[in-house]
């Protein structure tokens, strides 16, 4: 039976003071499973912010043809174009209305992304340039844009 002074300890002390301390094996391991553990949430969080961004961005293009179309087609008509039931469709609202969901999920996206990463770097994750996250700035400022020229037009 072993007792406790036989036993590893992760960090022990030297006999000579002046002597650092060294990581037994056990904790040199341990700290590079959290290493990978941290680099692991991180990609995980960048694949959720590029589904966002695909997502964001097929709203953000379907509502800016949507609203482009149906103008088009009203403007080749010389007529609002009626629904099936009587109510006329207002392409520009629809448009505008899938424009703005999907720059707001966007932005939403980005925002959380960005704490995570943060919370991420307070548990070890190194600095790295993150480029899903600028990628989802540009299509963000695109959504915007695509949104002024449809309110402006």
């Amino acid at each position: 039976m072993t007792s406790p002074s036989d036993r590893k300890h992760a960090v022990f002390p030297s006999t000579d003071p002046s002597a650092p301390l060294v990581p037994d094996e056990g904790t040199l391991q341990t700290r590079a499973r959290t290493a990978l553990a941290v680099e692991r949430t991180f990609l995980a969080a960048e694949r959720t912010l590029m589904a966002w961004l695909r997502t964001s961005l097929s709203m953000i293009s379907f509502g800016f043809t949507l609203a482009k179309f149906f103008e088009y087609v009203a403007n080749q008509n010389g007529a609002p174009i009626v629904g099936r039931f009587g109510g006329t469709w207002s392409p520009r609202e629809v448009g505008t209305a899938m424009v703005v969901i999907g720059t707001v999920a966007l932005l939403a996206a980005v925002v959380q992304h960005a704490r995570r990463v943060g919370a991420l770097r307070r548990e070890g994750l190194l600095p790295q340039w993150n480029l899903a996250f600028w990628v989802a700035i540009a299509v963000a400022a695109l959504g915007a844009f695509a949104l002024v020229s449809i309110v402006l037009d």
